[in-house]
């Protein structure tokens, strides 16, 4: 009688329920992956470029992009925490971009000197360079695509997690995989969707705002990543990426929707070696951070650090911008000076008069001025001027670039007189890597 009581009881009380746990899966992949992955990548983008007008208004043009890479790729051992675990050694088949504003259309590829190429994790986003020498920003903004896979990897889920469970990718994560240099706020959220056949399908939803070279940004994704469980590998991206960027000082806006595939598998082929990364060191060195620039029209090259920005090229003067935490440091203007002959150049009093001059109204004194010849033989006359300009006290620093078979370049960089502490000598180095290439 007790017994069927308990029985009745219990089937009173409601269903019953099993007590099997809901199974739980490892996204991850193992930290020493000695691996070799074969990723192929696919970009597709449409929106608008903004860019100003002497009207103070923003003038639309309609833009298409299309880009693709492939490349191989190995993990490298963690430099540390948070982003500085996320390092790999990347073997470049190809990378090019076709952009198309309005009816003009450029087509862009890799350097064929950019192949090996490492990546470092950072909260900016991914921070690619060369060993060797210094890359273009061309070949730079090649490389960085949206979706990365080597960001989307710290974006997993540090836990086991059961099909329907969510989390919330990090803050500095999230700001990695989206490539913004200061982020105001993030909210990136994962869930797995289902596991079928040892495939895991996760999706990743949110948005991240802040500011990319001196640039308000707002990014918007939606994607879905797939990682096979049998071989402990993240496998594939499809991502929707909105993206809206107001105008910089260095850069046009953009509103752009950008479509990103891509597959990763391990490579059946090509083997990245032990003794390809043993060299590679945990702290990026100095050629990390610094780009080449080549001269379309005047067989000229130097060397700039990355907060340097192309804004103008034409075949009378280049204009750099260096924008630095989302501010404007100085600007630069390059201009030609006619040859003279082999082992001259301008005179000094001539060149500080032709400052003057120029400076006008602005002008109120010399306070610096020096003549050094550097290593590869350049010779160069450093002048600083102090004034105001709009009501600003400004600096001007110019400098006179000769070499020894009498081409001459100068260089011109306006600062605001508080900015000379952040300008930090950079101006110098840029000028000391000059280097006058054989007319082609």
């Amino acid at each position: 009688m007790r017994f069927m009581f308990l029985v009745a009881s219990i089937l009173s009380a409601g269903p019953m329920v099993s007590s099997a746990a809901a199974e739980s899966y490892s996204l991850k992949e193992p930290l020493s992956d000695g691996r070799t992955y074969q990723v192929q990548v696919s970009v597709q983008g449409k929106g608008t470029l903004e860019t100003p007008t002497q009207e103070k208004t923003a003038l639309e043009m309609p833009l298409e992009v299309q880009a693709s890479a492939a490349f191989y790729e190995r993990r490298l051992p963690s430099a540390g925490r948070d982003e500085r675990a996320w390092r790999s050694l990347r073997k470049y088949d190809n990378a090019r971009s076709d952009i198309k504003v309005r009816n003009q259309v450029t087509n862009l590829k890799l350097s064929s000197t950019v192949r090996d190429v490492i990546c470092e994790g950072r909260r900016e986003g991914i921070q690619y360079y060369t060993a060797d020498m210094p890359m273009r920003r061309v070949d730079l903004d090649l490389l960085t695509t949206p979706g990365d896979p080597l960001a989307l990897l710290s974006m997993l889920p540090a836990q086991e997690v059961e099909v329907g469970d969510t989390w919330s990718v990090p803050q500095w994560a999230a700001q990695m995989f989206v490539a913004i240099e200061a982020a105001t706020s993030t909210d990136i959220t994962g869930k797995l969707l289902s596991v079928e056949n040892d495939i895991a399908t996760m999706q990743f939803t949110g948005e991240v705002s802040g500011a990319t070279a001196g640039a308000t940004s707002k990014i918007i994704i939606n994607g879905t990543a797939t990682f096979d469980l049998a071989q402990t590998m993240l496998t594939s991206l499809k991502l929707i990426q909105q993206e809206e960027r107001s105008i910089s000082t260095v850069s046009p806006g953009i509103k752009v929707t950008a479509t990103v595939q891509w597959k990763r598998g391990v490579s059946s082929g090509t083997k990245i070696g032990d003794s390809e990364i043993e060299g590679i060191p945990f702290d990026p060195p100095t050629i990390a951070s610094l780009l080449l620039f080549q001269s379309k029209h005047w067989d000229v090259s130097f060397i700039h650090d990355r907060t340097w920005y192309v804004f103008q090229e034409t075949p009378e003067v280049v204009v750099l911008r260096m924008v630095e935490n989302g501010s404007l440091i100085s600007q630069c203007n390059i201009a030609r000076i006619g040859d003279v002959q082999p082992g001259e150049h301008v005179a000094p009093e001539k060149f500080e008069s032709d400052i003057k001059v120029s400076l006008g109204d602005q002008f109120s004194q010399i306070v610096d001025q020096q003549e050094m010849t550097t290593e590869s033989g350049l010779y160069i006359n450093r002048v600083v001027a102090a004034g105001s300009a709009n009501g600003l006290e400004m600096a001007w620093i110019y400098y006179l670039c000769a070499a020894q078979n009498g081409r001459q370049l100068s260089f011109v960089y306006a600062v605001e007189s508080n900015n000379l502490e952040a300008l930090n000598g950079r101006d110098l180095s840029i000028v000391e890597s000059v280097e006058f290439l054989p007319a082609e």
